[in-house]
C-alpha cells in the first residue's frame, strides 16, 4: 500500500495502464483498513488519501470511488466505530477529509444511507448523534484539523468514553 501511494503521488497515471486492474487494488486497500497492524492501516489510509484526490482527473480510478467508494466509507466509519485502535482514528479523518474534499456529492449521499441502519457504526449512538457527525463532517471541507477533532469526539461517542477521565487527555 505504502508503495502504490508513492507511485500513485509521483506518476498518477500508471492508473490509466490497461492491465491494472484498479478495482481490485481498490478492494485490496480496503481490506488492509480492517488489519490488525497499524503499520498496515496507515499505509491504506495513506493510499485513499493519494488515491482520492486522483478520482477526477483519472478516469479508472473516478468509476472505481464511484462504483465502491460507499465500501470505503462504511469500513472507515466501522473502523471509527470501534474495530480499530484509537490511535488510528487521524488517518481515518485523513480518508473522510479526502473523500469530503474530491467526492462531496458522492459522500453527502453515502454518509446518510451508511449511518442510517441502528447499530451502526455502534450500539451505544443516537439517531441524532450519527446525523450531527454527518452534517458536521459534510460541513467542513477545508479544515483537516477539525475533522480530526470530529473523529475523536465520534469515536469516544461510539465506544462510550465521552466525558469519562479515561479520555481527558485523548
Amino acid at each position: 500500500m505504502q508503495l502504490l501511494a508513492q507511485a500513485l503521488k509521483r506518476k498518477p497515471d500508471l492508473f490509466l495502464c490497461e492491465r491494472l486492474d484498479v478495482k481490485a487494488v481498490f478492494q485490496c486497500a480496503v481490506l488492509a483498513l480492517k488489519f490488525p497492524e497499524a503499520p498496515t492501516v496507515k499505509a491504506s489510509c495513506g493510499f485513499f488519501t493519494e488515491l482520492l484526490p486522483r478520482c477526477g482527473e483519472v478516469e479508472p480510478v473516478g468509476k472505481v470511488v464511484q462504483e465502491d467508494g460507499r465500501m470505503l466509507l462504511i469500513a472507515v466509519l466501522e473502523a471509527i466505530g470501534g474495530q480499530a485502535s484509537r490511535s488510528l482514528m487521524d488517518c481515518f479523518a485523513d480518508i473522510l477529509f479526502a473523500l469530503n474534499k474530491h467526492c462531496f456529492s458522492l459522500l453527502s449521499m453515502w454518509i446518510k444511507e451508511a449511518l442510517q441502519p441502528p447499530g451502526f457504526p455502534s450500539a451505544r449512538l443516537s439517531p441524532e448523534q450519527k446525523d450531527t457527525f454527518s452534517q458536521q463532517i459534510l460541513r467542513e471541507r477545508v479544515n483537516k484539523r477539525r475533522v480530526k477533532e470530529m473523529v475523536k469526539e465520534f469515536t469516544l461517542l461510539c465506544r462510550g468514553l465521552h466525558g469519562t477521565d479515561y479520555t481527558a487527555d485523548y
